[in-house]
Formats: C-alpha cells, structure tokens, sequence
C-alpha cells in the first residue's frame, strides 16, 4: 500500500478521502480508504509499511504511534486540518497547533491565515504547505453540473415536495444542553473550561428556534430543513418543533453542499459550512440572536454582516427576491481559503503526496517505548470494542435519541455513524468517477 487515507467523521471527511483516493490511483499509487475504528483492517495493517498516511488531524505526539500502530509505521504523515477556521478563544488556546513531535508531519492548509497561525506557534515554514481546500473542489464551474443532486432525487428519498420552497439551517449547537459528562470529556480533551459555551450555544439555539416557529405559523406550505451538526447530540427541542409542524423536517444524511445546491435560501448560526453556499455564489445568511463575545466568534465570521432580530429575520425568509449580496467580503474569504483556477486542490494534493512516494527520505519522530506501548493497547482495547460492536445484534436506533446509555453502547452508535460500509464507499466513489470524468 502507498496511502492510506484516514477519516473520522464520515459526513465531513469520507467523499473528500474517496476523492483524493481516485485522483492518487490515476497516478498509479495503490490507495486505501480507512476509519480509525476499523480495527479488523487495522491490524492487518500494522504489519505492514504505508509510504505515506493522511490523517484528518494531528495535535500531539502520542497522536503518532497511536496512527502507526493501526496503520503502520509510514515513512511520511499528512496532517490534512479539517479544522482549520476557528474562533479567536481556540486559536490563542492553541489546542488545534501541531505540538512536540506532531510538528515533524506535513501539514496541509487551505489558506494564507492558516499557515501563518502554524508558524507563529513554531512549526517549520518547510512543514507547511497551502494547497486549498478539498472539501471546496467538487463547487468549481466544471464539476458542479455533474456533481449535485438534482432537488428532485432529495424530494423523493426523503418524501419532501420539490415544488415547495425548501430553506436550510446548518447547525452547529454542538454545546446546546450537553451533559456533564460530555463536557468533562471535552474540556479534558481543550485543557481548558469550556462552561460558557453552554449557555451561548442553548440561548441561541432556543431562539433561533423560536423565530422559525414563528415564520411556520405563517407559512404552512415551504419546508425547512434542519441540518444538525454531527456532534449535535441534544435535539429534544428541536424534536418537539419537528413533531408539531409537518413543513420542519430534521435530516442528518448527505453532504452539506449537496442540500446548500438544493435549497432556496441557506441560514446558518455558526457554521463554516456557509463558505461552500459562498464559492457556488448562493445567496446565504447568518442567524445572530445574541452578540458572541469577541473571543468565542469564528475569525471568519465575526467580520459578517448578521439577521440580529426576528423581524429581519422574518423580512428575509419571505423575502422572494434573488439577493446576491453575501454576509462575508471575499477579501476575508481569500485569507482562509486560497483557491487555483487552473488546478482543484485534489491535484495539487495529489501532485505533493506522489512526489513523497517517490522519496526515499523518511520524517524521524522520537517516539519512546512507554508511548508506543500504551498506543498498542489502546488499539488492542478498540480491538476488542469494534469486535464486539460487529458481533452485535442490538437494535441502536432505540438508544439513539438517549442522551445517556452506557458506555459499550456509546460507543457502539459511535462506530455505526463514523464507519462507512463498503456498500457506501463503492457508491460515492462510483458517482465521483463520473463526475471527474471530464
């Protein structure tokens, strides 16, 4: 094997790894698409010597013998920063900074702003390179025609009239009434109090919530779709508004861009996710209830302009007019996310991690035997958990909508969202030949 690529959230990460894998495969590299819970794959790979391994982050050093004990011990890491816009709060933590041995990868950034962050925070200038974002290549002119669904497949899988008008919210209440226990276990994982975003992430939600309550009184006939965020555990309220209007409907499945092409108009709170309406030049807007503190606002999108009250609110949504005024200056745009117009990033990416394969260096961590110890049996406990998981018959949907279920069933809806079947991976990468084929 030459590459494996790595996902963890599969709606984010997966089509980007399938399309950099059929790109890699054209130039003659033998490529692997993987889950970090894959362990029945992963073992197997230990035992062998991926020339290179793209991961979806890499903050710290034990980070790296955790990925060669289920992988393999590569010559060369890809960091490819799937976070990479972040809020003024996280980026003087630093929590999403290369640190240590994590330093030595390769680390991958969609923009100018990016690079600069990772060499201010002492990572070498020859260890960053800016090749754009994947996640943005498949909205450029010459692939959107074949790329997106058209509205009508959307309206008959998901039973939605596609003769109605059809508005997205793209959430991202990802702290809005989490448990004690899951914040613990993300502040341990920031090193830091994350408590006041509680508060911001629920008042807002409740709110937002409020003011599409309002506009359904009104309007018993267009339908709003309610994106949650992955990581969006708590959806009771939004649950209780989904049960009394049959035009707010909640869906999880398919790629963000995908229904940003479908929809009418595109509303989002905080999501990154409003850049991708942004390069396929859709109007969008961003729902503001509440002023963010300074600190807590994502560095892109504090300098937008928001809908702060419900009449704007309401204005808006009613509003028939195609209005192509954009919330966020492109000069703002350009400084996260550089864009080629001769090559989509897939090549460049491409281009860079042919020319590793061919190397024969190889980066050097130091990595002691305490480290990798304790990474072998940390694969051994998923192991053993992802067995388990597969030797299963529990019916997870009743446990889903729980908050709090115990620990092997935690983890067991985990794995069935995040790991793709193979079904799955054979049907995107299917539809992304075709749509490559140009």
């Amino acid at each position: 094997m030459d590459v494996i690529i790595i996902y963890e959230r599969k709606l984010r990460e997966l089509e980007n790894a399938i399309l950099l894998k059929i790109n890699l495969e054209k130039k003659g590299l033998k490529c692997d698409v993987r889950q970090f819970y894959e362990v029945n794959r992963l073992l197997k790979a230990s035992k062998s010597r991926p020339k290179v391994i793209a991961s979806p982050h890499l903050y710290i050093t034990k980070s790296i013998p955790r990925i060669f004990s289920r992988f393999g011990e590569a010559n060369f890491i890809i960091n490819l920063q799937y976070e990479q816009v972040l809020s003024e709060k996280w980026e003087k933590l630093g929590h999403h900074n290369p640190k240590d041995e994590a330093k030595k990868a390769f680390h991958i950034c969609w923009g100018g702003k990016t690079r600069d962050r990772l060499v201010e925070s002492g990572v070498a200038k020859d260890n960053i390179i800016v090749l754009g974002a994947l996640h943005l290549d498949l909205l450029r002119k010459e692939f959107r025609e074949k790329y997106f669904a058209a509205k009508n497949v959307f309206a008959e899988k998901y039973n939605i009239s596609s003769d109605k008008k059809w508005t997205l919210f793209i959430s991202s209440f990802t702290y809005a009434d989490i448990t004690d226990e899951r914040l613990k276990m993300n502040e341990s994982a920031a090193n830091t109090s994350l408590s006041s975003f509680v508060s911001i992430h629920t008042d807002s939600r409740d709110k937002i919530l409020k003011w599409f309550e309002g506009v359904l009184k009104k309007d018993l006939k267009n339908i709003i779709i309610y994106r949650p965020h992955p990581d969006e555990l708590a959806l009771e309220k939004v649950i209780e508004l989904e049960k009394k209007y049959e035009n707010f409907v909640i869906i999880k499945n398919e790629s963000v861009k995908n229904w940003i092409s479908s929809c009418d108009k595109i509303y989002s709170w905080y999501s990154t996710s409003v850049v991708e309406a942004h390069f396929l030049e859709k109007a969008y807007s961003i729902l503001r209830p509440y002023e963010l503190p300074s600190d807590f606002d994502s560095v892109l999108l504090k300098n937008a302009s928001f809908i702060k009250s419900y009449d704007e609110f309401e204005e808006d949504y009613f509003n028939s007019e195609n209005n192509t005024k954009f919330p966020i200056d492109d000069s703002f745009v350009n400084q996260y996310y550089s864009f080629n117009h001769l090559n989509p990033s897939f090549d460049l990416y491409t281009d860079f991690i042919k020319n590793l394969c061919n190397s024969e260096e190889k980066q050097e961590f130091s990595i002691n035997r305490i480290m990798r110890l304790k990474a072998k049996l940390t694969t051994l406990s998923v192991w053993i958990v992802y067995s388990l998981y597969k030797m299963s018959n529990i019916d997870l949907n009743k446990y889903r909508s729980q908050r709090k279920n115990n620990y092997l069933i935690n983890w067991f809806i985990e794995m069935d969202n995040q790991i793709a079947t193979d079904k799955e991976k054979n049907e995107i990468e299917n539809r992304l030949r075709k749509v490559l084929n140009r």
